[in-house]
C-alpha cells in the first residue's frame, strides 16, 4: 500500500511540476490570437462590439409587433431561451425571443453561482459501477454509468469553454475540500467505497481535471499548516484537497447572452409575456403563433412564427396549461436557499466545501463578489417568482455553517446580509407511471399534434449546449433553412477585445478606484468603457470619477446611464437585482439605495412623478422579500441558535455579570431571542429543567444546551431541508414519493 501510494505521489508531483512549467499560448480557447498586453496611449483603439449600434428596447418591441412572420419564437428569456436565441440567429434564422420579466430573471439568477463540471455526480456514477447492481443487472447499472459519467464529461468540456472564452464573465476559483479524518464512516456519497475518499480525493480531482481536457488549474494537496493559514476559521485537518470549479455573475451572464443575441439581430426583448397560443393550418391544429402582452404599455399582439419553443423552465406547465387546464404536470421544482456572509469567511479567494456535516448534510462557503454565498438547503417545492426564503431556513443554515468552523470565529445571524431562493426545475414525463423518477438532465420534447417544442432541466454549465441540441432538433422537425452551429466561435457582448489587464486602462484613462474598475471589467467587460465614459465626477481628489451607489459596494451611478441606454432595463427592482447585484449582497444596501436609483431612472427613462413612485414601491416591496441581519422570527419554529447568539442573548440580560441568570432574566432572553414563553407556567417548567442544581441560578452552559436541545420540528426540518450528498446527486429519490396530480 505504502508502494503504491509514494508512486501515485511521484506521479502527482511530476504531474504538477509539468503543469506549472507548461508555457503560456499566445492564443485564446478558441485558437484566436489573445490581445497583446497593455498599451497605454493606444489601449482604446479596441473596445470590441459597440454598444452603440444596439437596437433600443423600442426598436425591439416594434420588430414584434409588425406582424411580420419569424422562423422561430422563444418563450422565456433565461440562459436557456436567450441561449437558443443566440444559437438560432447565429445560423442565419430570423428569431423572436421574448421574456415576461427582465433577462434571467428567475432560475438563471438564483443558482449557486458555480458553473461546475459535476464532481458529485461522477462519484455516483462510479458508486453504480461498484454496486451489487453490476452483477445482478449488469446492463442497466452500466447504462446508468455511462449516461451519468456523459453528462460529467460534457459539463467539464462546456465549463473549460466558458471560463477559456467568456474569461470577462467566467474564472476559475480553487475550492478545498478539508479532511480531518483518513476513514469516513458514514461514508460519503452513502457508498462504502467512499469511506476511503480521504486518501482517494487528490487523485480523483486529477482524474476530474483530466476530463475538462487540463484546461483549468491543476488539483493540488495543502497539508494541515498550509490549510490552517489559508483557512484559520477550520478546526485542525489532516489536509485539504484544492480543485478548482468556475463561477460567475450568473445574472450578468445571462444578461450578456440576451444582448449578443440582440446584437446579432435576433428581436429578443424583456417585459413581453405570452397570454396564449395561435393556432392554424389544414386541420386548424397547428400552432402557429403566440399573443403577447407589452406590460410596459398593456399593448396586445401576435408574434406569428414557423416553430414555437417553450424554454421557460420551472414554469412550464403554466404555459401548458394554456393549452389544455387538465394537463399532467411534467415539471417537478426543488427549492434552494443560500444566504450571504461577510467575505472574511473565505479569505484570499478560496472556497471550501464539508462533504458531511454532523448532521449529514453537504455545505460549501463560496467566495463571491466580495462576499461569501453558503448553501444549500433542498426541499419540495412549486416555483414562485419571489426570492423569499423563511426564517426557519435562514437560521437554520447558519446552524449549520456555524458547525463547520472553528469555535475561533463565530456566525451569527446578524451576519447574514442577504438570503434568497431559487430553483432546479426537473422533468417528469407526465406519460410515465407515478413513480417515475425525475430527470436530472434536461429534456426535449415536441408536440406531434401543435408542433410545439420545449425544453426543460439542464444547468447553468450545459446552456450553450443545449440550446444547441434544441435548435437542432427544431430545424430538424419544422425543415427549417438553417447553417451549423457556430455558437462556440462567438465572445459574449463586452468579450471582445477583453484582457486581464483591462481594469488598468479604466484607471489610468477614467481616473476611477481599482476596486471599481475590476468590477466594471468582469461585469461589462469591453463594454466598461462606454460605462466609464457616462461617469460624474466625484469632486475627490481620488477616485476622480465613479460616484458610489451604496457605501462598501463598487456600483457606479453611470451603470444605471448605461443599463437605461443599452440594455432594456425597465424597473428600479431589476437594476438592484439583476444588472447590480447590490440585493444579492446586502439587502439593507439595496433598500437604501431604492431612491437614488429611482431619481436616475426617471431622468433616463423620461418617468412622471407617479410612474416613480410605483417604481418605489414595487422596489421595497420585492427587495423586501430578500433576508437580512434582522431576523423576523414572526411565525419561525425553529428555535436553535449559533453559539454566539445565544451567549450575546445571556450576556445582554446578566445584568449583574455573575454569570447566571435567574427566571425573569431566562424571558428577557427568550424575547430577545424571538421566542418568548407562552405563560408563566412554561417559564417555570423550563427553569425547572436548566436549574439542575436546583438554587434558582442558569449557567450559560445550562441555557445554550437548553435553548438548543432537539425537538420534533428541527428533526423535520432538517430532514425537509438538508442537502445531503444522496439528495444532490440523487434527486430523483427526494421527489419519488410525489405523485403527478391534475390540476
Amino acid at each position: 500500500m505504502r508502494k503504491w501510494l509514494l508512486r501515485g505521489a511521484a506521479a502527482g508531483g511530476v504531474g504538477g511540476l509539468a503543469y506549472q512549467f507548461m508555457p503560456v499560448s499566445s492564443k485564446d480557447f478558441g485558437g484566436i490570437e489573445k490581445k497583446k498586453g497593455i498599451t497605454r496611449y493606444n489601449s482604446l483603439l479596441d473596445r470590441g462590439q459597440d454598444v452603440k449600434s444596439m437596437p433600443s428596447r423600442d426598436d425591439q418591441v416594434k420588430a414584434l409587433k409588425s406582424g411580420e412572420p419569424f422562423d422561430m419564437v422563444i418563450v422565456g428569456g433565461g440562459c436557456t431561451g436567450a441561449g437558443a436565441a443566440l444559437d438560432a440567429v447565429t445560423r442565419g434564422l430570423k428569431v423572436a425571443c421574448i421574456e415576461r420579466g427582465d433577462f434571467s430573471n428567475e432560475t438563471s439568477s438564483r443558482s449557486s453561482k458555480l458553473i461546475w463540471g459535476g464532481f458529485k455526480y461522477l462519484q455516483v456514477a462510479f458508486a453504480e459501477l461498484l454496486s451489487q447492481n453490476t452483477l445482478s443487472v449488469p446492463i442497466s447499472s452500466l447504462q446508468k454509468f455511462w449516461g451519468e459519467f456523459n453528462m460529467v464529461w460534457e459539463c467539464c468540456q462546456e465549463r473549460s469553454w466558458l471560463a477559456g472564452f467568456q474569461p470577462h464573465l467566467v474564472e476559475y476559483v480553487p475550492q478545498a475540500v478539508p479532511f480531518n479524518v483518513w476513514f469516513q464512516w458514514p461514508p460519503f456519497f452513502d457508498h462504502p467505497f467512499y469511506s476511503i475518499l480521504p486518501v482517494l480525493a487528490v487523485p480523483a480531482f486529477w482524474f476530474y481535471d483530466a476530463l475538462a481536457g487540463f484546461h483549468g488549474p491543476m488539483s493540488y494537496w495543502m497539508g494541515p499548516a498550509k490549510t490552517k493559514e489559508v483557512f484559520p476559521q477550520l478546526s485542525d485537518v489532516k489536509y485539504s484537497a484544492v480543485y478548482a470549479e468556475a463561477m460567475h455573475n450568473d445574472a450578468r451572464t445571462g444578461t450578456a447572452i440576451a444582448l449578443t443575441a440582440a446584437y446579432k439581430g435576433a428581436q429578443i426583448c424583456n417585459y413581453i409575456e405570452m397570454t396564449g397560443f395561435v393556432y392554424g393550418g389544414p386541420e386548424g391544429a397547428t400552432c402557429t403563433g403566440i399573443r403577447c402582452v407589452d406590460k410596459v404599455t398593456n399593448e396586445e399582439f401576435e408574434i406569428k412564427a414557423t416553430a414555437v419553443v417553450l424554454a421557460t423552465g420551472a414554469f412550464l406547465d403554466g404555459i401548458r396549461r394554456m393549452e389544455d387546464p387538465n394537463v399532467q404536470p411534467s415539471v417537478r421544482a426543488a427549492a434552494g436557499c443560500h444566504i450571504i456572509l461577510p467575505g472574511y469567511f473565505t479569505p484570499g479567494g478560496m472556497g471550501f466545501a464539508n462533504l458531511r456535516t454532523s448532521r449529514g448534510a453537504t455545505m460549501y462557503f463560496l467566495p463571491w463578489l466580495g462576499h461569501t454565498v453558503v448553501g444549500s438547503t433542498d426541499k419540495k417545492c412549486d416555483a414562485t417568482s419571489s426570492p423569499k426564503v423563511s426564517e426557519d431556513e435562514i437560521q437554520y443554515l447558519v446552524n449549520e455553517a456555524a458547525s463547520c468552523l472553528s469555535p475561533d470565529i463565530r456566525v451569527r445571524r446578524s451576519d447574514v446580509m442577504s438570503a434568497w431562493q431559487g430553483w432546479r426545475p426537473l422533468y417528469r414525463d407526465p406519460n410515465a407511471p407515478p413513480d417515475a423518477p425525475v430527470s436530472r438532465h434536461h429534456s426535449i420534447g415536441i408536440d406531434p399534434t401543435t408542433g410545439v417544442t420545449f425544453i426543460c432541466g439542464g444547468k447553468w454549465s450545459t446552456y450553450r449546449a443545449m440550446a444547441e441540441e434544441l435548435v437542432d432538433k427544431v430545424v430538424d422537425f419544422k425543415k427549417l433553412p438553417a447553417g451549423p452551429c457556430s455558437t462556440k466561435t462567438i465572445k459574449l457582448m463586452g468579450g471582445d477585445g477583453w484582457h486581464p489587464l483591462l481594469y488598468v486602462q479604466l484607471i489610468q484613462k477614467y481616473g476611477v478606484s481599482e476596486e471599481i474598475a475590476k468590477h466594471l471589467v468582469h461585469t461589462y467587460g469591453t463594454g466598461a468603457f462606454a460605462v466609464c465614459e457616462m461617469a460624474r465626477p466625484t469632486g475627490k481628489r481620488w477616485p476622480r470619477f465613479g460616484r458610489i451607489v451604496a457605501e462598501g459596494h463598487p456600483y457606479i451611478e453611470a451603470e444605471v446611464d448605461y443599463a437605461c441606454k443599452y440594455e432594456y432595463v425597465v424597473t428600479v427592482k431589476d437594476m438592484l437585482t439583476l444588472r447590480m447585484r447590490l440585493a444579492y449582497l446586502n439587502s439593507e444596501a439595496a433598500k437604501e439605495a431604492i431612491p437614488r436609483i429611482a431619481d436616475l431612472m426617471a431622468q433616463n427613462l423620461g418617468w412622471s412623478k407617479k410612474e416613480k413612485a410605483k417604481q418605489i414601491e414595487l422596489a421595497q416591496e420585492y427587495i423586501g422579500d430578500f433576508g437580512g441581519p434582522v431576523a423576523n422570527k414572526e411565525g419561525a419554529q425553529l428555535r436553535a441558535a449559533t453559539y454566539t447568539d445565544l451567549v450575546e442573548a445571556f450576556t445582554a440580560v446578566d445584568t449583574d455579570s455573575n454569570g447566571y441568570i435567574n427566571e425573569q432574566e431566562l424571558n428577557h432572553a427568550a424575547i430577545k431571542l424571538g421566542f418568548p414563553f407562552r405563560n408563566k407556567n412554561d417559564l417555570a417548567k423550563a427553569v425547572k429543567v436548566m436549574d439542575t442544581n436546583n438554587n434558582g441560578k442558569i449557567s450559560q452552559g445550562e441555557f445554550v444546551e437548553w435553548w438548543n436541545r432537539k425537538d420534533e420540528f428541527s428533526r423535520k426540518l432538517h430532514q425537509t431541508l438538508s442537502l445531503t450528498a444522496a439528495n444532490e446527486v440523487a434527486i430523483d429519490k427526494l421527489l419519488a414519493d410525489e405523485k403527478p396530480t391534475s390540476k
